[in-house]
């Protein structure tokens, strides 16, 4: 049990950290409607799920077996945040102030789903933590039905957390005033979103 709560307070923890989950969510939130944030919301829980199901049932095993994988992830992380980072630097540029980003412009449930998902997928916050901390927060030897626990724990935490910021930034007063400061927020969004994928490419080219 000491090994759940230690797991599920570091999860928190994360959770605090504002990362490209949290850049794309509370910005498609903000920018279009509570539907495309809830979708949203929920590809990333899903990622969330995927990412403790293996780190719990054998993450450091599938990066021993297949090494590859992780600098995969990464390129593709890498190369998928730097994508996000010029739609919304075109986006603050040239659109008006009303628009948004061609790589959010999407009513469909769908596509706005699989972009949380792949963004949490091959977010490098994501992979460092569910590949390090949590990954020695579970002692291998711990009963299987406490390793389900955590799975679920994990997921619903995930769950509320994502919908509730995807609730509270789909709100009118948050709309209005993403749409007042959206120039400058998509620049300081798409800076924050193109260092995470420059420094995650960096990394694999260093280690390449």
């Amino acid at each position: 049990m000491s090994s759940l709560l230690t797991l599920a307070l570091l999860y928190l923890a994360a959770l605090l950290i504002p990362g490209p989950n949290m850049l794309l969510l509370t910005h498609t939130a903000a920018s279009r409607s509570r539907r495309s944030a809830f979708a949203v919301a929920l590809g990333i829980a899903l990622g969330t799920l995927m990412w403790v199901s293996i780190a719990v049932f054998g993450l450091r095993e599938l990066f021993d077996a297949l090494p590859m994988l992780q600098t995969v992830l990464k390129l593709v992380g890498g190369f998928y945040l730097l994508y996000l980072a010029v739609s919304l630097l075109r986006s603050a540029k040239s659109l008006p102030a009303d628009s948004v980003p061609e790589a959010m412009q999407s009513h469909s449930f769908a596509t706005n789903f699989r972009r949380g998902l792949l963004t949490n997928v091959t977010n490098p916050k994501s992979l460092a933590f569910w590949s390090s901390v949590a990954v020695v927060s579970i002692d291998p030897s711990t009963p299987f039905w406490l390793q389900v626990t955590a799975v679920a724990l994990i997921g619903a935490m995930g769950l509320l957390w994502h919908i509730g910021v995807a609730y509270v930034f789909s709100t009118a007063p948050a709309q209005r005033a993403y749409l007042r400061a959206k120039p400058a927020l998509s620049v300081i969004t798409a800076a924050i979103m193109a260092a995470f994928g420059a420094k995650l490419l960096w990394t694999v080219s260093r280690h390449g």
